[in-house]
């Protein structure tokens, strides 16, 4: 695998990453229901101790998508280059 494909998918991963804390936020503070309600005490209360987590998964997020569409452009190039 290429390394432009690398940082697509672990670009990707952290799109998966940041929005699955960011909703869980959401989900608890809004509708009381969501992932933090399932989960153990003990992470619930390190993610809502530290309030600030929903922020930086927030700018993770739009940060990864900003970053995937030169990668994505890349990766075009690339291919379009080994058809011809």
């Amino acid at each position: 695998m290429t390394d432009m494909k690398f940082l697509d998918v672990a670009l990707n991963a952290v799109i998966v990453l940041s929005v699955t804390v960011f909703l869980a936020y959401i989900g608890l503070h809004h509708y009381d229901y969501g992932l933090f309600t399932t989960l153990p005490r003990d992470i619930v209360g390190f993610f809502t101790g530290n309030a600030f987590l929903q922020y930086v998964a927030l700018v993770l997020l739009i940060a990864a998508l900003i970053a995937k569409i030169p990668t994505g452009r890349a990766i075009t190039r690339r291919e379009i280059g080994k058809r011809v």
